[in-house]
């Protein structure tokens, strides 16, 4: 047998610690192996016999009508190649219950989480975790997954403890972003540091970001908003639990920065809004809902509302009466609601716009 390259006396010392006690009682959970036989479940639910080594059994199974096939067994549902590598690296002799419990503090050991479960940085540790678990929240596998609340009850359930929130926050200004800080700043243009640290990266990562942010206590108030949603979408999509995460991941993950940038590149018409997109655009419209205004032939907004129209509603007609037998019955479905949305994007624009004028009006009569 080819000599270990890893000392196990840091694996036996470690799992004396609650915290990673009770974190491997809520990966048990996940898996599906917290009962009295988990250390013998196999993919699939089936039982082996003996702990003399992994019973190196490849099993398909059907997930969500999905064939899957897998050689995952143990209470850390360790696939073979996973538990050789521990093998190779620890010189354990045997699948016995214990070493299996050593194998997975290794594993938490190899995704850098190891120090985040004793101080009890929890969802730190689960979202270093969750590539090599899939049932951990935020897994990218596709599988059932436990979530964040789930996970934590059980960690608390067996004797886990966390770390100690921060006493104190300190804010920002977001115009201050690249600047030194000075603390003689108006406090009402805040934000906090966290995402103040974090938004230069996010530009970085969708430059036409940086038009959105502009200096100037008139935007201060529309730059807050914007970012919060850039940074909520990115953390949202890639599970992120803070800030720092954020940051940290999308710097080191190629993946993970792709699915930031899908993200927030999907909210691109919340954040025109917040920055004056839709809101400029009526303001500008309204000039044309005032008493002797100029025609409505001659308000852009019109023109290119119509145009919007046009195009949808010619392939409605193709879909209808010109090739009918061209559209199944999905299709058919897609454009009418696409149709409809389309529809509703441009009459909550122009009900927008002649609510805002006509409160306009109002105020101007009431103001005298």
């Amino acid at each position: 047998m080819i000599a270990p390259t890893h000392d196990p006396i840091a694996l036996v010392e470690a799992l004396t610690h609650g915290n990673v006690r009770a974190f491997l009682r809520m990966l048990r959970h996940g898996e599906g192996t917290a009962g009295e036989d988990g250390y013998r479940v196999m993919f699939g639910g089936g039982l082996f016999d003996s702990f003399a080594d992994h019973p190196r059994q490849a099993i398909t199974r059907k997930l969500g009508g999905t064939p899957i096939t897998s050689t995952a067994a143990g209470a850390y549902q360790f696939l073979l190649r996973t538990w050789d590598g521990l093998v190779k690296q620890y010189g354990f002799a045997d699948f016995s219950p214990s070493n299996q419990d050593l194998g997975a503090v290794a594993l938490i050991k190899g995704r850098k989480a190891l120090d985040d479960v004793l101080s009890g940085r929890f969802e730190d540790a689960v979202r270093k975790c969750n590539r090599e678990w899939a049932s951990l929240p935020g897994s990218p596998y596709g599988q059932p997954v436990v979530t964040i609340a789930q996970a934590r009850q059980e960690y608390e359930e067996y004797g886990g403890t966390y770390a100690p929130e921060p006493s104190e926050t300190i804010s920002v200004p977001l115009d201050l972003i690249s600047q030194p800080i000075n603390l003689d700043q108006p406090k009402e243009v805040l934000v906090t540091p966290f995402i103040a640290a974090v938004l230069p990266s996010l530009i970085d990562l969708v430059p036409k970001l940086g038009k959105l942010f502009s200096s100037g206590s008139e935007t201060s108030e529309r730059n807050i908003k914007a970012a919060e949603i850039v940074v909520s979408a990115a953390k949202e999509a890639i599970g992120a639990r803070n800030e720092q995460e954020l940051m940290e991941t999308i710097e080191a993950d190629p993946e993970a920065a792709a699915a930031a940038k899908a993200a927030i590149e999907a909210q691109w018409f919340r954040l025109e809004e917040v920055g004056g997109g839709i809101t400029a655009a009526r303001e500008a419209n309204a000039v044309y809902l005032q008493p002797n205004a100029p025609g409505f032939w001659l308000n852009p907004a019109f023109w290119v509302s119509a145009g919007f129209l046009l195009m949808p509603l010619l392939i409605l007609l193709d879909m209808l009466f010109v090739h009918p037998d061209v559209y199944n019955d999905t299709l058919r479905i897609q454009i009418v609601t696409a149709i409809l949305a389309l529809l509703g994007v441009i009459g909550a624009y122009w009900l927008g716009t002649s609510f805002s004028s006509q409160r306009k009006s109002d105020s101007k009569i009431a103001g005298g």
